[in-house]
């Protein structure tokens, strides 16, 4: 496997600071990996002139939060075969533990974790008419009560044949139109935990290979 069999992507808005230290981080602990940087329609784009040239910039007018940055990454760059998507706000601190993206096992996830239920947090009622009648059906009038090890962020790695098991979630929005609020972001938290249960066999947690930092913004 050489390098362009692996791509991280991040998505950013107003870009600071703070995606350089994402890149250098992508840069120093994962460097087999290419970079693609997705702007979700910034009203500054400044920032963008401290990237380093080898990152790629796709000024895509993205409104469709980080999810709808990856499927558009996804769709443009669809021959890799391992993927990283991450929030400019996830600064890498370390490698993560016994990652061998040369051999990436199938069925697995690499997400950041929280276990809640799938009501916890609330607007069921939106994700319920989000994917009513659509390909994700089932999870209209879904058990409040459903435990689900939630990948917050909406942030992950997997391989290419698994890609689109957390990308279908973005087909409903799509197929109906429907405007994005953070709500929508804070629902992908809970149904991308949900689908990586049933979907994927092995899950693993990559919180303490990240720093979070608050950037204090409604749009990613």
């Amino acid at each position: 496997m050489t390098k362009k069999d692996r791509l991280a992507v991040i998505s950013t808005k107003n870009p600071n600071n703070v995606l350089l230290e994402t890149i250098d981080g992508l840069k120093k602990y994962y460097p087999e990996f290419n970079i693609v940087v997705v702007d979700s329609d910034s009203d500054n784009k400044q920032g963008f002139d401290m990237v380093p040239s080898d990152v790629i910039i796709e000024y895509a007018q993205n409104k469709n939060w980080e999810l709808g940055a990856w499927v558009y990454a996804y769709n443009k760059y669809n021959d890799y075969q391992v993927y990283m998507f991450i929030q400019d706000s996830l600064i890498p601190t370390s490698r993560i533990h016994n990652l061998d993206t040369h051999d990436f096992i199938d069925g697995t996830l690499y997400s950041f974790h929280y276990r809640a239920k799938i009501a916890d947090g609330g607007y069921l009622d939106e994700l319920y008419n989000v994917y009513k009648d659509t390909n994700l059906h089932f999870l209209y009038g879904i058990d409040p009560n459903t435990e689900i090890l939630g990948t917050a962020h909406t942030s992950f790695i997997t391989n290419n044949t698994n890609v689109r098991t957390i990308l279908q979630m973005e087909d409903a929005y799509i197929e109906k139109k429907i405007t994005k609020t953070k709500v929508h972001s804070w629902l992908s938290e809970r149904t991308g935990g949900l689908l990586a249960d049933m979907a994927f066999n092995v899950r693993i947690d990559i919180g303490p290979y990240f720093s979070k930092k608050c950037l204090g913004r409604d749009y990613v």
